[in-house]
């Protein structure tokens, strides 16, 4: 039987409207502010550097292009095409930058965990299928998610009030460096996808660019996170296509 065609057109439905909102965001600044003066209003020393957000541009790029490649007889009996998923994705992003805008920032914690959880799945469902351009796709989406929810969290703290002195705010930033580094290693190797080390690694690039000249102990920290989750994306793609080729050689 084939999957129904259904998902294909309601991915291209939610995406679109989560376009709008963020077109909406931007534009007519709900809540009376951009996604970035709101960043700057809960800014810490976790926050990278503006023109880091661009990644955005890409994301999104990429996410059409998979939405095209949804009608292609090679991709579409992918598992997103018959999954609500992706759709789920889109409501999810979204709504972050509703809860956002408003300054429900509790709210947009969650909605960006339940984010972070459907990219997840997501990621973890493309292993059993061999579409190298989802598998790029989701994993940069995911990587850039998985920084944006410390970076989320650490705000969330700010708008609560919490505010330690300046060193303990530089220890916390920077063992929050290894923390999220490390963690993000553990999801790539649990997801066989390197891919997510492109968003992470730009986003420790920015808060190196950001904190440079402020506080160095953090930038550093932000270039050996950078280095570290490089070296891993290496080795797994090393150690991954050893496997791939010792199942070809395989009688």
């Amino acid at each position: 039987m084939k999957p129904s065609p259904a998902y294909k057109y309601l991915n291209i439905v939610f995406f679109g409207l989560a376009l709008f909102v963020n077109y909406l965001s931007v534009v007519y600044e709900l809540g009376g502010n951009t996604i970035r003066e709101l960043s700057d209003k809960y800014d810490n020393l976790f926050t990278p550097a503006p023109q880091t957000f661009a990644i955005w541009s890409l994301i999104y790029l990429l996410l059409t292009v998979f939405l095209v490649l949804q009608f292609v007889t090679r991709y579409r009996d992918s598992f997103l095409t018959r999954s609500p998923l992706f759709l789920l994705s889109c409501i999810f992003n979204f709504s972050w930058i509703l809860a956002w805008q408003y300054e429900y920032l509790w709210l947009s914690l969650l909605i960006m965990l339940a984010l972070l959880t459907s990219l997840t799945l997501i990621n973890r469902q493309l292993q059993n299928e061999n579409h190298l351009i989802f598998r790029l796709t989701f994993g940069i989406y995911l990587g850039w998610i998985c920084i944006a929810t410390i970076a989320n969290a650490t705000a969330v703290l700010v708008g609560s009030g919490i505010n330690p002195a300046i060193g303990l705010r530089e220890n916390i930033t920077v063992a929050m460096l290894a923390i999220g580094a490390a963690l993000v290693a553990l999801i790539m190797r649990q997801l066989k996808n390197p891919f997510l080390a492109i968003a992470v690694c730009w986003a420790f690039y920015g808060i190196y660019t950001k904190r440079a000249n402020d506080h160095p102990v953090i930038a550093w920290a932000a270039l050996a996170a950078l280095f570290a989750v490089t070296i891993w994306a290496i080795f797994l793609c090393y150690t991954m296509e050893g496997k791939r080729a010792g199942k070809r050689q395989s009688p």
